[in-house]
């Protein structure tokens, strides 16, 4: 994150911020911005739980997405992936040779007014 100055300009959302939220998206199978947004709404009482101190709103989120740099989630990933082989090395798991796919797909958003 600091290697790419992933906070800088972030305003109320941070890396980790906006990680959680993505990660609650993809957990809760969520659809759209709009639908994480209203679904983190929802469950308002549990956002400081979830450690948001403010409401997530799409646009910031949006922006976030556009703007971060992308290699601060792929270092992510690569970390976790580590920590993985590290955790299960005693288990009879291929890992040298797995195929790791992370969720990249887009949302579709309709254009016509």
């Amino acid at each position: 994150m600091h290697r790419y100055s992933g906070n800088a300009g972030a305003g109320t959302l941070s890396c980790a911020k906006q990680f959680r939220a993505m990660a609650f998206a993809q957990l809760t199978w969520r659809e759209s911005l709009r639908d994480i947004e209203a679904s983190l709404s929802a469950n308002a009482t549990k956002l400081y739980a979830m450690g948001f101190r403010s409401p997530v709103k799409r646009s910031t989120l949006a922006d976030a997405n556009e703007l971060r740099d992308w290699r601060i989630w792929s270092n992510l990933a690569t970390l976790l992936i580590r920590r993985a082989r590290k955790l299960y090395a005693s288990e009879s798991l291929e890992l040298d040779n797995t195929v790791y796919a992370l969720d990249s797909s887009t949302v579709d958003l309709c254009l016509r007014g």
